[in-house]
């Protein structure tokens, strides 16, 4: 994968870093020197991708954990005479300002980022204001420092990108025409950043509070020995699949049932790019799939994901979606909770691993930086069957696919962008279309996989922001680096090449790159632009 370094450079007339409007003042103590003005570049949206971006930032630029009135960052550099806590990572860079294309280097470069979930992220970019931020739903990355020292950020301040897993669709383009933001903020820029799996994770305890007994087939790097085929994911999601010593689980657990008592679902209630792929991978992988209705009731019944999405109309539409009306939160549209089944709610990722390591016999699912792949205190994930086995496998033995970055990677190779015109690369949903894949067909491929993208503007008021934004896809995309070893150790994989070459290509087309109101003869010139 190519660094974009050369692409920065190629359109550096996007933008120029000098003298900006920002907060005076900077982190004290402060271990480098600048003369210039601090910039500020705020986000927020997605849990998926925060501690990965957090600790990019924290690499590269400011607050790093220097004064950091929320903690520290957990890359953050140790300097003697600073407290920075624990959790510190030694594997970044020296500690001097950054070398970015075109970039001057006195200045004190700072970013944010919210944690507080994909459909929140969305709604604050879609009105460029930071304070529709809501409170964060997760504790584990800070963004306040010595100079934006609280939250929600001053409004004065701006908001520049949001996160979210959940792509660009037709009812967000409809907003944003809606308020009016063609007219002052230009074209939406969405590209994606990184590629992770959605990871299903388990309590480790049955129904009873008895460890699950794992028996099934060893799986290149897993955290478990629990294989889940694709009937038994459908049947557990879908409510009918209801207790640990159920016949389609024991089957693949060397004939020995995991436990006995309650199976709990637990699920996101937040409008939340992770509900959006898992959902999307539900609805197309589960359609046909069916078995007994419950433990007591052998009647055949499909385990189609059927809970629809948390639209206003009746019946809810069955689509993937960053908010759907599972059947203990919004029981609606006539629908019935599954006899047997048991379902818990909590908002935000980390909300999610808590509830779910405290209830017994609890299943849920989140982004592999939350569990035991990355940290030693997160859950155990389940390892699934994909496609590929179910469609090729003539043997009746399943084989399953743990969620490896190699396995994340896989998955996402079976989406390859084409734009043919400039019209069809500046369109958000020209990428939203192409850039989603409900059910890999890879056979290596994890099944339940998916970008996260950044939502950036066209046209910003600041001359900076163009450059510092599309800066952090240049983080992203690097390799052979400590960039790549911060994705890996999270669990997430780059953006593969052919999405690097089509986001270099729109970055350097000036009619639908970012950039900023007061570049003359762009598609920008005379707008209000973003704050």
């Amino acid at each position: 994968m190519r660094n974009l370094n050369r692409l920065f450079m190629a359109s550096a007339a996007l933008a120029c870093l000098g003298v900006v409007q920002a907060n005076a003042g900077g982190p004290s103590p402060d271990p480098y020197t600048y003369t210039g003005t601090p910039v500020d570049i705020i986000g927020g949206g997605a849990t998926f991708p925060s501690v990965a971006y957090r600790e990019l930032m924290d690499c590269n630029w400011h607050p790093a954990g220097y004064a950091n009135t929320t903690g520290p960052g957990p890359m953050s550099f140790p300097q003697p005479g600073i407290l920075l806590g624990e959790n510190i990572n030694t594997n970044c860079p020296a500690p001097t300002p950054p070398v970015l294309p075109g970039a001057v280097l006195d200045v004190n470069l700072n970013y944010y980022y919210a944690p507080t979930g994909s459909g929140n992220g969305k709604l604050a970019f879609k009105n460029n204001n930071n304070n529709l931020l809501t409170s964060p739903i997760t504790t584990t990355v800070p963004y306040t420092n010595s100079i934006l020292t609280t939250y929600p950020y001053p409004s004065a301040s701006g908001f520049h990108f949001a996160g979210s897993d959940d792509v660009w669709n037709l009812q967000d383009q409809k907003d944003w025409n809606n308020l009016g933001n063609p007219a002052k903020y230009g074209n939406v820029v969405q590209l994606p950043a990184l590629a992770g799996a959605v990871t299903i994770i388990l309590n480790g305890k049955d129904g009873n509070g008895a460890a699950l007994t794992q028996g099934g087939a060893s799986v290149s790097g897993s955290t478990s020995s629990i294989n889940l085929t694709r009937q038994a994911v459908c049947g557990i999601f879908s409510g009918h699949i209801t207790k640990w010593d159920n016949a389609i689980l024991t089957l693949q657990n060397g004939g020995t049932a995991m436990g006995t008592g309650q199976i709990t679902v637990v699920h996101r209630t937040d409008g939340s790019g992770t509900n959006f792929l898992l959902t999307n991978a539900l609805q197309q992988q589960c359609r046909a799939i069916v078995g007994p209705n419950n433990e007591s009731d052998p009647t055949i019944v499909s385990y189609a994901f059927a809970f629809g999405d948390h639209s206003t109309s009746c019946p809810a539409l069955l689509r993937g979606a960053n908010q759907v009306d599972w059947p203990d939160q919004f029981l609606r549209c006539g629908m019935s909770l599954p006899t047997g089944s048991a379902y818990a709610n909590a908002s935000g990722s980390q909300a999610l691993v808590n509830l779910t390591k405290a209830t017994d016999g609890a299943i849920g699912y989140v982004s592999p930086d939350f569990t035991l792949h990355a940290i030693s205190t997160g859950p155990i994930t389940a390892n699934l069957q994909n496609e590929w086995d179910i469609s090729t496998n003539l043997t009746s033995t399943p084989t399953f696919v743990a969620p490896t970055v190699a396995a994340t990677d896989a998955a996402m190779a079976s989406a390859t962008p084409v734009f043919p015109n400039t019209a069809t690369l500046g369109n958000p949903l020209a990428w939203s279309l192409q850039g989603v894949v409900p059910n890999p067909i890879g056979q290596d491929a994890y099944p339940i996989a998916g970008f996260t993208w950044l939502n950036m503007y066209q046209c910003y008021a600041n001359s900076s922001m163009p450059l510092q934004v599309t800066t952090l896809l240049n983080q992203l995309y690097a390799t052979g680096s400590y960039q790549e070893a911060i994705l890996g150790s999270n669990g997430f994989a780059a953006v593969p090449a052919a999405w690097q070459t089509a986001v270099g290509n729109l970055l350097i087309d000036p009619t639908l790159a970012p950039t900023d109101v007061s570049a003359g003869g762009t598609p920008c010139t005379g707008l209000a632009g973003a704050l």
